[in-house]
C-alpha cells in the first residue's frame, strides 16, 4: 500500500510541478540529483550485499535480454542517430527495474524481493552504461564532461560497493536501507516521469513512435518468456513476471529533457505502456498465493 501511496503522490507532484518555469529551467539538475539519489540508496548497497555466484545468474540472464534489445535496436536503426536514437528507442522498451520491478517486489514478495529486484537493476548497469553513452555522444544538447560522472554515477556507486564487499560482509542494516527506499524512490521516479513527461519539450504526437515501441515491447516479453517458465519459484519468479510486464521505463523522457531529443517513441511509451504494467502487477501478486 505504501508503494502505491507514493506512487500517486509522485504523480501528483509531477502534475502540480508542470508549467512551473522556475522548475521547468532546472528540471535536468532534478533529474541528475534522482540519479544520485538512487546511486547512492541502492547500487553501493545491492553491490556490498552481494552473496555467491548463484545470487546473480538469474539477474544476468535477465540483464541480458536488455543487452540484445540494445544492440538489435541500434543496428536497426537507420543513421544518422544510429547510436542515440537507436539506444533511446531501446530504452522505451527495457523494464523499469528501478521504479517499477523494486517497490513492486517489495510489496509483493517482501525483503527477499527486493534483494532480487535489485540486483537485476544493478545487473543491467553495463547496459544502462551503454546507452546512456550512446546517448550522450550524440545529444542534440551537447553535455559537458563533467556531468559524466553524474550520469554514470550507479555504475560507479556500484563498484564502491563492490569494494566494500572486498572488506567485509554487509551489515544487517543494508538490508533497512533497500526496504526504506523503495517507496521514496517511486515517489520521486513518479514525480520526475510526469513531469518529464509533460515537460514543454516532450509534448508530441505519440502515434508515430508506435512502429518503435512496439517491436521493442514485444521482443521484451518474447525473450523473458524463457526466463520466466525455468526460473526458481519465489521472488526471482516475481521479478521475472514484473520485468517482462512492466510499466513504462522512467528514463526515456528524463533523459530526453536532459539530452535534447524528441523522440516519438518515447511519447507511445509514456501514453500506451501501462496496460502491461497492470498485467504483471496481477501475475506477480498471483504467484505469491
Amino acid at each position: 500500500m505504501s508503494v502505491l501511496v507514493a506512487y500517486a503522490v509522485g504523480a501528483l507532484l509531477g502534475l502540480l510541478a508542470n508549467g512551473w518555469a522556475p522548475l521547468t529551467r532546472i528540471w535536468p539538475v532534478l533529474v541528475r540529483a534522482q540519479i544520485l539519489l538512487a546511486a547512492a540508496a541502492l547500487s553501493v548497497v545491492a553491490a556490498w550485499r552481494l552473496g555467491g555466484v548463484g545470487d546473480v545468474l538469474w539477474p544476468l540472464a535477465m540483464a541480458s535480454v536488455f543487452a540484445v534489445m540494445l544492440a538489435v535496436s541500434v543496428v536497426i536503426t537507420p543513421s544518422p542517430g544510429r547510436g542515440g536514437v537507436g539506444a533511446l528507442r531501446a530504452w522505451t522498451g527495457y523494464a523499469n527495474t528501478g521504479y517499477w520491478a523494486i517497490p513492486v517486489a517489495g510489496a509483493v514478495a517482501g525483503p527477499a524481493g527486493v534483494l532480487a529486484a535489485v540486483l537485476v537493476d544493478k545487473a543491467s548497469l553495463p547496459v544502462w552504461t551503454a546507452t546512456t553513452w550512446l546517448m550522450r555522444r550524440d545529444a542534440p544538447i551537447p553535455q559537458r564532461v563533467r556531468s559524466s560522472w553524474v550520469d554514470q554515477s550507479p555504475i560507479i556507486a556500484f563498484g564502491v560497493g563492490l569494494l566494500l564487499k572486498a572488506m567485509g560482509e554487509a551489515p544487517p542494516w543494508t538490508l533497512d536501507v533497500s526496504l526504506v527506499f523503495a517507496p521514496v524512490l517511486a515517489a520521486t521516479g513518479a514525480a520526475l516521469f510526469v513531469g518529464s513527461v509533460l515537460h514543454p519539450t516532450q509534448r508530441m504526437d505519440p502515434r508515430p513512435g508506435l512502429r518503435h515501441w512496439i517491436p521493442m515491447v514485444a521482443l521484451r516479453v518474447v525473450l523473458f518468456v524463457p526466463i520466466v517458465l525455468l526460473a526458481p519459484d519465489g521472488a526471482i519468479d516475481v521479478v521475472a513476471v514484473l520485468c517482462a510486464l512492466s510499466i513504462p521505463s522512467f528514463g526515456p523522457p528524463q533523459m530526453s529533457t536532459v539530452y535534447g531529443y524528441r523522440e516519438p517513441a518515447v511519447a507511445a511509451s509514456a501514453r500506451y505502456g501501462w496496460v502491461l504494467g497492470a498485467a504483471g502487477l496481477a501475475a506477480a501478486y498471483l504467484l505469491t498465493r
